[in-house]
């Protein structure tokens, strides 16, 4: 469960009288802002390409769609968590009045310098924390526990194009996972080496629909 600085988001007045316009209007252009940086660093839609021309019949899971702002991806997203109330009022004001038809450097400077603190679930027992620790996106088990200062995507996948029983399908879905398996350890060290800061890929399928 996330660590939101309530005292913070009171301070700064992003919610007032439970009314969350502007906080939700925050994070959402934070977000889009982040996948906009991200994509002037690391081409994530080579990855995406290989995972949509691949002949493993993985196909989309298209409920997920809508979690991404900037990126116009089908099977990669960016599901950070983002406290951004930890950012100045300057850099608030600047963020929420944001036109998308015009992002100046300014902006990605604001982006550039604040996001691996955005990102940062470090707030508990009403204070903040520097030791590392594990933070879980998901379900409580053990492959969705992840560094708190990690970007983390996941890679959501629907049900199988190929059409196979048995064996056979066993043997599809292991060919699936190792495949995706393999490119998420490159995605990982390609944004490791761009970013310089951790990466988490974290993999779900929609098990209902095979």
């Amino acid at each position: 469960m996330a660590n939101y600085n309530k005292k913070l988001i009171n301070e700064k007045e992003l919610i007032n009288n439970d009314d969350t316009k502007k906080y939700d209007k925050l994070i959402k252009n934070y977000k889009y802002l982040l996948e906009y940086y991200i994509s002037t660093k690391v081409d994530l839609s080579k990855y995406e390409k290989i995972i949509k021309s691949s002949d493993l019949g993985i196909s989309i899971n298209p409920k997920y769609k809508s979690l991404n702002e900037y990126f116009n991806f089908e099977y990669i997203f960016l599901i950070n968590n983002l406290f951004v109330e930890k950012l100045s009022l300057e850099d608030i004001d600047k963020l929420i009045n944001l036109n998308k038809d015009d992002i100046t450097s300014e902006i990605l400077n604001i982006i550039e310098k604040t996001y691996k603190e955005v990102i940062l679930d470090n707030y508990y027992d009403n204070c903040y924390h520097d030791e590392p620790y594990k933070v879980c996106y998901g379900d409580a088990i053990l492959s969705n526990f992840v560094d708190n200062n990690a970007l983390v995507f996941k890679i959501y996948y629907g049900k199988n194009s190929i059409n196979l029983d048995g064996d056979e399908f066993l043997k599809l879905h292991e060919k699936q996972l190792s495949f995706l398996k393999d490119l998420i350890d490159i995605i990982k060290k390609d944004v490791k080496e761009k970013l310089n800061i951790n990466c988490e890929i974290l993999l779900e399928k929609d098990i209902y629909n095979n």
